[in-house]
């Protein structure tokens, strides 16, 4: 399966820091990975992670430990 049909029909979230109408912005999507894409270009390119790494990613930018990659 492609990264683009893993999030084919997923359902993407904006933060809930965006703006409305916000110039920056990214959404995410979980299926069997996490999808990340640019929220002003939907037909683009989605970034594509492995839960785990996603939330080792998380927890890197946080600082805060998710406990969810094990």
């Amino acid at each position: 399966m492609g990264r683009a049909e893993r999030f084919e029909g997923a359902e993407y979230r904006t933060s809930s820091h965006s703006q409305p109408h916000g110039s920056c912005c990214a959404e995410v999507a979980l299926s069997e990975a996490v999808g990340v894409r640019d929220s002003r270009v939907t037909g683009g390119t989605t970034v594509a992670f492995e839960r785990t790494g996603w939330a080792r990613l998380i927890d890197g930018l946080t600082g805060l430990p998710t406990g969810r990659h094990e």
